[in-house]
């Protein structure tokens, strides 16, 4: 009854005095009033939360650091714009094992997991993803319920991927189709443009942004990622010694796991099962497919290798307990809760 009260424009003298004097009339007004009620209930019973129409990072500032990665469709609210930048509030549930206390710039906790945390639509294991909240990234934290804490973060992402730009009927039907982009070649020289965030292994997680459009060469592409080798300069102080020469064996990635992250290595492993990723290994995505492997060889302790694709019945394909020799690229040196390497196939070399 407020909303009427305040929504409708108030009587005239004129339409009472009109409406006793005219029964039809009055009738009329009455309908009327209706109509304007039920339009303007139309859009107040279709109002939802605000929806991301593509996936896109979600960072701190408008082209700075990366907080983590919004999915496309995931229930957000926005605000203002900046440019090509629009702010964001996001809210999701993360395992209580995936953050810690942390009270810098007024926050609450951090994301602890090195491969960051899936934050869901509710507090359960089988809720959908809502983002990626990448290792370091500050919340607030709102509650904590069974093993699930929810957190809440405003931060920036491309306006692109908030908004849809729907054409009308008839200039849609007149304009001519958009040109073809021109296909990118296997390699050779391109151009990375700014704002593009690079990760170390392909579907890992990002280690830096470009922030101006660079020129890079092209080495390999592979299951839409793109290997590229660019020429950068670093101050001394941000170096360290490489690892040291001969074969990376898995003994010395657990004695220190982050110095290998990046690296590419050669070895034999047993197969033993093709699983997909839980709430148990945060370093992978849920449900990305990874072979459960014995090695490398002759060394005993087991290792986790990412498969994609047609990869993955190329696995399920093989006999129990067969033997392979893989290029791998470390993705994590060990997981959170088993010191268990990480590794994403390069391809086989049996």
């Amino acid at each position: 009854m407020t909303l009427i009260a305040e929504s409708s424009p108030p009587r005239s003298r004129v339409e009472d005095g009109f409406a006793v004097k005219d029964g039809f009339a009055a009738r009329l007004g009455f309908v009327a009033r209706c109509a304007l009620l039920v339009v303007l209930a139309a859009p107040l019973a279709g109002q939802g939360p605000d929806r991301t129409t593509d996936d896109a990072n979600f960072v701190k500032t408008p082209g700075g650091t990366v907080l983590g990665r919004i999915m496309r469709g995931a229930a957000v609210t926005f605000g203002a714009t900046d440019g090509a930048w629009r702010e964001v509030t996001l809210e999701g549930w993360v395992t209580t094992g995936a953050v810690r206390a942390d009270a810098r710039d007024g926050f609450d906790v951090s994301i602890r997991t090195d491969g960051g945390a899936p934050m869901r639509t509710n507090p359960a294991s089988a809720a959908p993803v809502r983002a990626m909240a990448g290792f370091g990234a500050l919340f607030d934290r709102l509650e904590a319920r069974s093993g699930w804490v929810h957190l809440r973060r405003k931060g920036w992402m491309p306006l692109a991927a908030t908004q849809t730009t729907p054409q009308p009927a008839a200039a849609a039907a007149a304009a001519p189709p958009p040109p073809s982009p021109a296909p990118l070649p296997d390699s050779g020289e391109v151009a990375v443009q700014g704002g593009a965030v690079f990760s170390a292994v392909a579907g890992g997680a990002p280690v830096g942004q470009l922030e101006v459009t660079r020129r890079v060469e092209l080495l390999e592409r592979r299951d839409g990622w793109n290997r590229v080798q660019m020429e950068v300069w670093v101050r001394d102080a941000q170096l360290r010694g490489a690892p040291s020469g001969g074969p990376i064996t898995a003994a010395a990635i657990l004695a220190d796991p982050d110095r290998y992250i990046g690296e590419t290595v050669e070895w034999s492993l047993q197969v033993l099962a093709v699983q997909r990723a839980d709430e148990l290994r945060p370093e992978l995505p849920p449900g990305q497919p990874y072979v459960l492997a014995r090695g490398p060889l002759p060394e005993t302790g087991f290792v986790y290798l990412v498969v994609r694709g047609e990869q993955v019945a190329e696995f399920n394909g093989l006999s129990p307990l067969a033997e392979v020799r893989v290029r791998a690229t470390v993705r994590a040196g060990r997981t959170r809760y088993l010191p268990t390497p990480v590794l994403d196939l390069v391809r086989r070399l049996d």
